[in-house]
């Protein structure tokens, strides 16, 4: 059993501000034997349209923001205070064709 989470906040830092407990020493705990982390940053919303030579006819739309997609394994020991603590970077509703997935 596992709980998937998508999440963004304004800024890689935001999200590191508000996910203390998958930092180590200034950087990222992805991975340990309660949760698989997976950091995004930007997504495309949609991409660029070119023309036959490669030049851009209509530009991509951006979501700037720093996306990032948490999985939490069912033995997760704080997963009920993990919950709460994620709520605000938490997307919500959930997007219905995610850009990232897990395999």
């Amino acid at each position: 059993m596992f709980t998937d989470l998508y999440l963004r906040a304004d800024s890689e830092s935001a999200l590191a501000e508000a996910m203390p407990w998958f930092r180590r020493d200034g950087g990222w705990v992805t991975a340990s034997h309660h949760h698989a982390l997976d950091l995004i940053g930007p997504i495309t919303i949609t991409p660029a349209v070119l023309d036959d030579a490669g030049e851009v006819v209509t530009p991509a739309v951006i979501d700037g923001r720093y996306h990032a997609n948490l999985r939490l394994f069912g033995d997760h020991p704080d997963r009920e205070a993990l919950l709460a603590g994620l709520e605000p970077v938490r997307i919500d509703p959930e997007p219905s064709t995610p850009s990232r997935v897990w395999a």
